[in-house]
């Protein structure tokens, strides 16, 4: 497999705001074939995005669970009835929201905090890249109206990338954690049998570089044609 393809690399990252002492959280999946129809149509598509956002204790959350909403909805897509939800001991306000699919040409509808860019590369492989469309300092001021800077803990990120093309499909992640385990740059590329998915995680100098609104590769892939 490893002599089949050429595949140019790199991590990806994110940051969203910080409101408590831990973590900020972005969970989501993404299906190939949404990456194939954007790239065969230009269109982009809205894939579901779970995010939570830490309070400092359940009663602060259930007070605030409103008004924060309400904020929310002006920097990105809310679907459903966001909810205060314990996890390991910690509070977070839980909402899903979207990550717009798009190509560098494609028009996003609405406001937007998440974009999954992708295009071909100089190999031919479809390279994909988080963006985070908004400065996180400029979310954070946007929710709390505070305007000195964050120092935030760096968000926790999952992204699992679901083939479902109907074909397996080669693939080289980043400087990423591979399904729970670190994955380099000048690793071999992996197979993604086809429906399968695998779960990729970012470091915290990759969401760091985030933080200030760039967008960074974390995966490209030999999509069928």
């Amino acid at each position: 497999m490893e002599g089949s393809m050429k595949i140019k690399s790199a991590a990806t990252l994110l940051a969203l705001p910080l409101l408590a002492a831990c973590s900020a959280q972005v969970e989501s999946t993404i299906h190939l074939s949404d990456v194939q129809k954007v790239l065969a149509s230009g269109n982009s598509i809205a894939t579901p995005a779970t995010l939570r956002i830490p309070q400092s204790n359940e009663d602060d959350c259930k007070s605030g669970l409103d008004a924060l909403v309400e904020k929310l909805k002006t920097l990105t897509p809310i679907e459903g009835a966001p909810s205060c939800v314990d996890i390991n001991g910690d509070d977070y306000i839980e909402a899903t929201t979207a990550i717009q699919i798009a190509t560098p040409t494609s028009k996003i509808p609405y406001a937007n905090l998440l974009a999954l860019n992708v295009q071909p590369d100089s190999d031919g492989n479809i390279a994909m890249s988080l963006n985070v469309l908004r400065k996180v300092d400029s979310v954070v001021e946007k929710l709390t109206g505070d305007t000195s800077p964050t120092g935030l803990d760096p968000t926790k990120f999952i992204i699992r990338v679901d083939n479902d093309t109907g074909a397996d499909v080669d693939a080289l992640p980043g400087e990423v954690l591979l399904d729970g385990k670190p994955h380099l740059a000048v690793d071999p590329p992996i197979t993604i049998g086809k429906g399968t998915r695998i779960e990729i995680g970012f470091n915290d100098v990759a969401v760091a570089y985030m933080e200030d609104g760039n967008s960074y590769q974390f995966i490209a892939a030999a999509l069928p044609k």
